[in-house]
């Protein structure tokens, strides 16, 4: 890759972090339709640079702001990725499969969550599971699993390493990007500065706290039709053998209750850059549909003061086999991602089995089982 400046052809790798920033932001920050992308190799270099605190904080809004203004290229959406990868290593879990589940950073601010209790959903179906986020980041600092579980007296502080070793036996945990990505964490306070989203919102989602022996897996929430394919390329780059797509509520990992359902699913086994797809109407709920009928709304805030502790009361009766709308999403939110597998399952097997957990205790059980 080469940079041209002023008549001067200059390889990437020959340029300092300095000099590299400076003709990443001449050729994405040009106007309105002029800006022209950089290769990955180059996104790279800028973003190693940046997690290492050697570039200028405003050149660094700058940069992220001009490429979301521009559309970031797939390359350099990959490039930013290997930087990130390269700042983190996996802790490695005693188990063969895991998942990796990623519900929006930002968290949650029109719908009270179900999602912080998907991971003992599974835990109680035998899959093993990871939540990953952070406590609060821009631009909507809504409710997030990471409040939710301080809440509830889970630690949120445990590093992978941590969450890893009790994977064989508590089955599911959670680990804050503050203890897996530390240089990454750090442009917080700049990121909030930027107000809007950035590439970086969308990558890391994407990374790997926790891996399994054999095949990790991630799941994960989205809104705009344009990114399961950008998702899923990005996914297999991370090293995910498979990746699941859910269209959610805020880009959760729970739809909406009152419309139809849209999965994606990529495995590694796929051809390059190809990923299934299938859209599921209410009608598959054969015996279950009728408890589905409820509008999204009505799991709205409503004004609630206390939105994370009202998010855990809801949650802990559902987990006590309270019937409500939260019970049918986070049953209809659990079955999606079992039916991906157990693919044995149909999607209303799957739901009739989250109600049984819900209904024995057994996904309480392992809820609590992380509770201090």
């Amino acid at each position: 890759m080469l940079w041209h400046d002023r008549g001067m052809k200059t390889e990437i790798n020959q340029l300092t972090s300095v000099e590299a920033m400076r003709a990443a932001i001449q050729s994405i920050a040009v106007g309105p339709d002029r800006g022209r992308d950089i290769g990955r190799e180059h996104a790279a270099k800028v973003m190693s640079a940046i997690l290492s605190d050697e570039i200028d904080s405003v050149q660094v809004a700058v940069f992220l702001i001009a490429l979301r203004m521009k559309r970031e290229s797939m390359g350099e959406f990959m490039g930013i990725l290997d930087a990130l990868k390269a700042s983190i290593e996996p802790a490695v879990a005693d188990v063969n499969e895991l998942i990796v589940l990623a519900d929006p950073f930002d968290g949650y601010v029109r719908n009270v969550t179900m999602t912080p209790f998907i991971p003992a959903v599974l835990a109680a179906c035998g899959l093993n599971s990871v939540m990953h986020g952070v406590e609060t980041v821009g631009p909507k600092h809504g409710v997030t699993a990471h409040k939710v579980y301080k809440m509830a007296g889970i630690n949120t502080c445990a590093s992978s390493v941590e969450v890893a070793s009790g994977m064989s036996d508590k089955h599911w945990g959670y680990v804050d990007q503050q203890q897996y990505a530390p240089q990454l964490f750090a442009l917080q306070d700049l990121r909030d500065r930027i107000v809007k989203r950035t590439a970086l919102t969308t990558i890391e989602r994407l990374l790997m706290p926790v891996a399994a022996r054999a095949k990790t897996h991630l799941v994960l929430g989205y809104v705009h039709k344009a990114y399961p394919e950008i998702y899923a390329g990005l996914a297999k780059a991370v090293g995910y053998q498979n990746v699941i797509l859910l269209k959610g509520v805020e880009g959760g990992l729970a739809p909406a209750l009152n419309k139809p359902l849209r999965r994606y699913f990529f495995d590694e086994s796929l051809p390059q850059g190809e990923i299934s797809s299938y859209v599921d109407a209410k009608k598959e709920l054969v015996e279950s549909e009728s408890m589905f009928e409820s509008a999204s709304a009505a799991l709205g805030f409503d004004g609630e003061s206390k939105p994370v502790e009202h998010c855990l009361d809801v949650g802990l009766s559902v987990l006590a086999g309270k019937q409500s709308v939260a019970r049918d999403s986070l049953a209809l939110a659990s079955a999606q991602i079992l039916i991906g597998y157990q693919r044995q399952l149909s999607l209303n097997e799957a739901v009739e089995k989250v109600f049984g957990c819900l209904d024995n205790g057994s996904a309480q059980f392992f809820f609590n089982a992380l509770r201090s």
